[in-house]
C-alpha cells in the first residue's frame, strides 16, 4: 500500500505511462532521475519493496528509459551503501532522527501517523472551503503535507540538527564523518543484486555488434 492505494506492477506501469506521456509522444529520450523504495529494516516487508523496484526496472527497460537510483549512500533509508547502525554519527544525531520520525517531516522516509490530529482538521478545512482546488502534481493532501510536515515542522529542525555539532573540534568532526568511509559502511546486498541484474541487461544491449558498432537493443531496418 502507498498513500492508501494498492501498488502492483499494473499500477507502476500506469504511473510510468502517465508521467512519460509527453516524452513518448514527442520521441524525447526518457530519463528517470530519482526513484527507489524506502526500506523498513523488516526483511519480509523489504522483500516486497525489492520486488517493486524490480518491476519498475523492467518497465523502464521495456520503454528504453534511462534511470539513476536515488540514492547511493545514506544512513539506512534506501541507499545501496549505508552507514553502520552503531556508527558514532548516528548516535550523535539520534535525537533529531527520533523527532523527524515523530513529526513525519522526512518526505521520503516517514508517515504522518504521529500528527494526524494536526493534519486532519487542515485537510478537512481545505476540502470544505476549496473543493475544486487540485494542486499539481499530487493533489490537496500531498500539498498540505508539503506545507505542514516538510516545511513548517521541518525547518526548525535544521537549527536543532546544527546544534548537535556545536563544540565539536576538528579531530572529533573527522572521527564522526569517518562513518561514511566506504570501509566502514555496509552494502545492502539484496538491493545490489536487483540492480546488478538490471544493469547487466543494459550492458548487454550496449555490447559492440559484429561490425564494431555499439548496439542499442534495436533491430536495424
Amino acid at each position: 500500500m502507498s498513500r492508501g492505494r494498492y501498488v502492483d506492477r499494473d499500477y507502476l506501469r500506469e504511473r510510468f505511462l502517465d508521467r512519460s506521456a509527453y516524452m513518448r509522444r514527442t520521441g524525447t529520450p526518457i530519463w528517470v532521475g530519482e526513484f527507489g523504495p524506502v526500506y523498513s529494516g523488516d526483511p519480509a516487508i523489504d522483500e516486497y519493496r525489492y520486488a517493486t523496484l524490480q518491476d519498475q526496472l523492467e518497465i523502464f527497460e521495456e520503454f528504453d528509459a534511462g534511470w539513476s537510483l536515488w540514492t547511493y549512500k545514506d544512513i539506512g533509508l534506501q541507499g545501496v551503501v549505508t552507514v553502520a547502525p552503531d556508527a558514532d554519527y548516528l548516535r550523535l544525531i539520534a535525537p533529531v532522527l527520533r523527532k523527524k520520525a515523530r513529526l513525519g517531516v522526512d518526505v521520503w522516509g516517514s508517515t504522518d501517523a504521529g500528527i494526524r490530529d494536526v493534519l486532519a482538521p487542515i485537510e478537512d478545512l481545505v476540502q470544505r472551503e476549496f473543493p475544486e482546488f487540485d494542486p499539481a502534481p499530487f493533489g490537496q493532501r500531498q500539498w498540505i503535507a508539503t506545507m505542514v510536515r516538510h516545511i513548517l515542522l521541518a525547518e526548525p529542525l535544521v537549527e536543532e540538527f546544527a546544534g548537535l555539532f556545536r563544540g565539536i573540534d576538528t579531530e572529533r568532526a573527522r572521527e564522526v564523518a569517518g562513518a561514511f568511509a566506504f570501509d566502514r559502511c555496509r552494502e545492502r546486498t539484496r538491493l545490489s543484486e536487483v540492480l546488478r541484474v538490471a544493469s547487466s541487461a543494459v550492458i548487454r544491449e550496449l555490447e559492440p555488434t559484429a561490425d564494431g558498432a555499439v548496439g542499442l537493443g534495436q533491430t536495424p531496418p
